[in-house]
């Protein structure tokens, strides 16, 4: 047995992970394997467990509190939390397990600095919404141009006379192909990229809804002059957290901005709005365009739908965008409605739990 325990102290000693144990009623930490020792430098050789998560956000600390007190019912695996500590900020993903000595309960656990592959994400997405919203606008613009340009070539085919205008004519004509074939490239890129989202498995992460939709909103709000749509983010609270794929998340938003655009007129609104309910999270996304017709309102969720519209400057949609919202948001726990009437506006409202479907 001392060998086995001398090899599993070596192995410790040497590992990446951050293991430790500690006396849950004290939180005075026991062993500290060489890592521990070396992150505990970054809060000032703190020797408390309690006292390190003083460090993590309130919320965040009291949840782990409560969980590592009914830890004999279910380990905590894999939790993620954000240390700050003098400008700095570590995020650790920890598990903690209960075991006895001398009939006392003591914690055992290791964690993983995961900082670096946190900020690589928020990077990512960051980016990721800064090229949704890009997209979105872009197929926006172009489709209203094509949508423009067709109409005007069957104008002037219609004014086409016999004499010397069959070229015009062929012309025009080729013209309109070449708007059609534009505008069903777009769609049927738009539905390849929504069908692909689907195959990915969903990553929840405790997530600041806030501070995700400020940045999502800012790309958008950068974009006001070209799209002549004002946007507007309405919270309660600084911050809101809930557990949530941050990409599907975008991905949802974006969606249901992208119709705001097709479906509200130059100098109208899109404002978004987030509650805290409790135990849930509301999401709105209300614009002042042209809304729903009531005969459309029971389809639109539905995959194979028939109230497909273009939009206001002809664009054209991919059919099934409303579909995969709808299924994201019930993958993540959640439930979606529509409110609207017909040329005063629509309202979508997302229903999202805190815990995103943890049990």
């Amino acid at each position: 047995m001392d060998k086995i325990n001398n090899a599993l102290r070596v192995l410790s000693e040497n590992s990446f992970l951050m293991v430790f144990t500690f006396d849950p009623k004290s939180g005075i930490l026991g062993y500290m394997n060489h890592s521990f020792r070396f992150f505990s430098k970054f809060l000032k050789n703190s020797i408390n467990f309690w006292e390190i998560l003083k460090y993590a956000d309130t919320e965040e600390s009291n949840l782990l509190r409560r969980d590592i007190l009914n830890i004999s019912e279910s380990p905590i695996e894999k939790r993620v939390i954000k240390i700050s500590f003098e400008g700095n900020i570590k995020y650790l993903k920890m598990s903690i397990y209960q075991y006895n000595i001398s009939k006392n309960q003591m914690n055992v656990g290791y964690a993983e600095d995961i900082t670096d592959e946190i900020e690589f994400q928020q990077n990512i997405l960051l980016h990721n919404a800064k090229k949704n919203a890009i997209l979105n606008i872009l197929s926006h613009d172009i489709s209203g141009s094509l949508a423009t340009v067709k109409n005007l070539t069957k104008l002037a085919s219609e004014k086409v006379q016999k004499n010397d205008f069959k070229s015009i004519e062929l012309a025009l004509a080729s013209i309109n192909d070449i708007c059609s074939s534009n505008m069903s490239l777009i769609s049927s890129f738009l539905k390849k990229e929504f069908i692909t989202s689907l195959s990915i498995p969903l990553n929840l992460v405790r997530t600041d809804l806030v501070v995700c939709l400020k940045n999502l909103i800012k790309q958008y709000s950068a974009m006001e002059s070209s799209t002549g749509i004002n946007f507007i983010l309405q919270c309660e609270s600084s911050s809101l957290f809930l557990y949530v794929d941050e990409d599907k998340f975008i991905q949802i938003m974006n969606n249901l901005i992208s119709n705001s655009l097709k479906f509200t007129h130059k100098g109208g609104y899109v404002i978004i709005s987030v509650r805290d309910l409790g135990e849930t999270i509301n999401i709105s996304v209300k614009d002042t365009g042209i809304g729903i017709p009531q005969e459309m309102k029971s389809q639109i969720f539905n995959k194979f739908s028939n109230s497909k519209r273009p939009g206001i400057n002809g664009e054209s949609t991919n059919g099934i965008g409303l579909w995969v919202v709808k299924t994201v948001v019930e993958w993540m726990g959640g439930g979606i409605k529509c409110e609207s009437v017909e040329n005063q506006g629509c309202e979508f409202i997302i229903d999202l739990p805190k815990r995103g479907g943890i049990s």
